[in-house]
Formats: C-alpha cells, structure tokens, sequence
C-alpha cells in the first residue's frame, strides 16, 4: 500500500496512520519552546536529536569526534532517557534520517501492540540549522515501500510525513536572516562547546535561516527576544518578508501558543513543492517584452523595513559587466547582508543556463547545460535586503543593451572577462 492510500483508512474503525511532523529552527530556544509545547500533547511522541563532542576521540568507527544523541519522550508508552549514536562514515543528515525512519517504525508498531490505533504523531526535532527536506524526502520515500501488514494480519496503514516546521524568534528574526557570520551550531549539552552541523557546509547564519524558511510549510513564532527597540510588528509584516525570501509563495504563520498539533499533524508535507522552493532556477517571471523590468516591494514595521526587488527580462547578461559588478562585491562587501535568487545567460556561452543563489556574505553561481534547451533562458534575478540598496539597479545595468542584441552572435567569443575565463575552464 503507498501513501495515497493511507486516507482511505482514516474512515471508519480502520486504524490511523501514524504521522511525521519535522521541526527546525536556525535558533535553540524557539525550536526548544515548540518541541516542549509538542510534548504536552496527548498522542504526541517527540524524538529530539542533538549533536556533541565524541568523548572517546580514539573510537576509529566515528565520525571525527563528532557523535548525535537520541532521546525520546511522550505518550506514556515509549522509554525515556538518551542514547549516543557514534557517526560511523557517514554525514548528520544520513545518521538522522535512517534512525528517524526506523525508530518512527519501531515506536509504532510497539504502541500498537499496546491497543493504540488512533495513529501517533511523531514531532521529530532536529538539530539546529539541519536541513529537514532530505529527511523528510528520505522518510517519505522509506513509507512507500512499507510493509503494511501489522500483527495477526491487521492492515495498518504506513506512516506519513504531515509537515516541517520551521521555528523563529519574532524579534530577532530580520536580523538573523541577514546575519552574514559564518553559521555554527552550538552543542544541546551543558557545555558552551560548538559543533559544525556538516563540516562542509560554510554557509552564513542569513543563508541557513532563509533555506529553512523555503524547505518548511509551517511556521511557528515565538516572542523571546529583548531589547528597547523592538516594536510587536504582527505577523503579517513577518509573513510578507517570508514569501519575498520563498520567491512570493506564501505559508503558514502562527504563533506557536497558539498551534494546534492535531490540525499540523492532519496535513501532507508536498515535497515535490519544498524541492522548487529550494531550487532558485525555479523562480520565474513573465515576460512580456524585452525591456528592462524593476519591481520593488518595500514594507515598513516601524522604524524597521526591508526591500525585495525582481529583475527579469528576455535579454541575457554582458559577463563583462558582471565580472567587473563581482569584484566590487568582494572588494566593498555590499552585498553581504542581501539575499539574490535566480538564473540568468550570457551571450559567450549560448547553451549554458547560469543559476544565482547568493545570501548574506557569499554568492554561488552554477553553470547548468542546456544544450536541448529545456532551462528557463531569461534572467530573473530577486534581491531581498534588509534596506534600501542600490543592488538592484545594477543588476538591471548587467542586461545587454539595444546595441549589444545586435551584435552578432560570434563576436562575443572574444570575450576574455574574469566571468567568461570561469565558465569556460569550468574553475575558479
């Protein structure tokens, strides 16, 4: 039985499914506050991982000294207390989501066993700044394949993942998502030791708190931050900020004193939807007309503001112009606390699509091929910062002008910018 068939059961004296809920969080006390609201509630089972220092360094089958500890709490029927999980050759992603799935497994059918068949509803908590999509897609695709015959013959349905929810401080928020400091994580411990989520993974504070906004389909807030600055903003300030950094899709906002678990655990985690979200060749336009576009959206909370821009056009981008714009960011820093989506060509490679997707302190561009022309060939590139800049009028200044469209396609490989050297060796 795959998972579309696990609502058929839902009717009747058929057994529930058990059900997933992902939380996440780039800061520890709101994602601790959710998952301490998680565990007040009746048929609600939270596994929390966390990740620290391996005590014994010598241990050959561990992962650097780096170790994740599994506790379990909830439901009255399941063991308290932690377990110490060694990495063994493999990254937190991978050790988490195959312990996740099997212990969603395990704990349901030893619940069951106990006469439960309202279905449980799994509030897995993950460590902070982990990203939850691979998981969930990881679980999800575990489910499919599930074996739904229970004891004694008993049909029951396989499990599903209901959600991922991501967790945020409403007031310090903004100026997490456009913090540029290089993103670590601090151990759940007592200690004040640090402990890098993946030891590849270089992306800033902003970076990390904006893909956790796009990978989740739920947002819960809390107000725990302090200072003689803030002013109480809503949620619709907050909500429109989120949609300008998901690409204008927007999700659910709640306070989390206020979230009901049961409707959470109700709902379909669409991970075909998240995947898009996270995927900045994926942000589009229309495009009606060859000219250049500027579209600002500027909100204000008070004193406070931001300002998300698009720029899209049909006409590519002189890899001049962007070798020379490039360099200017690295030299003055200005587009250190700003978010820039999006996908772009440039005349010296006609068959390439080049993928944008910069957050405070780095920019990342890919070069994709498209040689059977089945890539979006435009430029649409989004700025989100968290003021007014002048980034967007000179990525409008990178488009090709009337004079440049005419010039014949072969001259454009004499071009010999730092842009053009790049794609063509294929390093930096």
């Amino acid at each position: 039985m795959y998972n579309n068939d696990v609502d058929r059961n839902t009717q009747g004296d058929a057994p529930l499914p058990d059900r997933v809920i992902l939380l996440t969080g780039a800061e520890r006390l709101p994602r601790d506050l959710s998952a301490f609201c998680a565990e007040n509630e009746k048929d609600v089972c939270v596994i929390r991982y966390r990740v620290e220092r391996f005590e014994d360094a010598n241990d050959v089958n561990a992962w650097g000294d780096i170790c994740i500890v599994r506790s379990v709490q909830g439901c009255g029927l399941v063991p308290h207390g932690e377990e110490r999980l060694p990495m063994r050759e493999c990254c937190v992603t991978c050790a988490i989501k195959s312990d996740a799935e099997r212990m969603v497994v395990g704990l349901g059918k030893a619940i069951r066993r106990c006469g439960v068949r309202s279905g449980v509803t799994f509030a897995v908590v993950l460590p902070i700044g982990l990203q939850a999509f691979p998981i969930a897609r990881y679980m999800e695709d575990c489910f499919a394949f599930a074996d739904d015959i229970g004891s004694h013959g008993e049909v029951v349905p396989t499990p599903r993942v209901s959600s991922v929810v991501s967790t945020v401080d409403e007031v310090g928020l903004r100026a997490c998502l456009f913090d540029d400091a290089s993103f670590s994580v601090r151990a759940d411990g007592d200690d004040d030791a640090t402990v890098d989520v993946s030891i590849a993974d270089d992306r800033s504070v902003g970076e990390i708190q904006a893909t956790l906004l796009r990978e989740a389909d739920r947002l819960l807030v809390f107000s725990v931050g302090s200072g003689e600055t803030y002013v109480d903003c809503g949620l619709t300030w907050m909500e429109e900020l989120i949609a300008q950094i998901r690409g204008g899709e927007d999700m659910s906002v709640e306070r989390a004193c206020d979230a009901d678990w049961g409707v959470i655990a109700g709902g379909r985690y669409d991970a075909d939807a998240a995947q898009q979200r996270l995927d900045a060749l994926t942000l589009h336009a229309d495009c009606g007309e060859a000219s250049r576009v500027h579209e600002p959206v500027w909100l204000m909370c008070a004193s406070d503001g931001f300002e998300s821009t698009m720029v899209h056009s049909v006409r590519p981008i002189h890899p001049g112009r962007l070798s020379a714009l490039l360099a200017g960011f690295g030299e003055s820093g200005s587009a250190a606390r700003v978010h820039i989506r999006g996908h772009f060509t440039v005349p010296t490679r006609p068959f390439s699509v080049f993928v944008w997707d910069g957050g405070p302190g780095g920019v990342s561009i890919e070069e994709l091929d498209n040689a059977d022309g089945d890539l979006p060939c435009m430029t649409v590139l989004q700025v989100v910062s968290e003021n007014h800049t002048d980034i967007p009028l000179r990525l409008e200044w990178l488009l090709l002008t009337d004079e440049e469209m005419r010039v014949p396609a072969a001259s454009w490989f004499d071009q010999t910018d730092e842009f053009t050297l790049w794609s063509v060796s294929g390093s930096r």
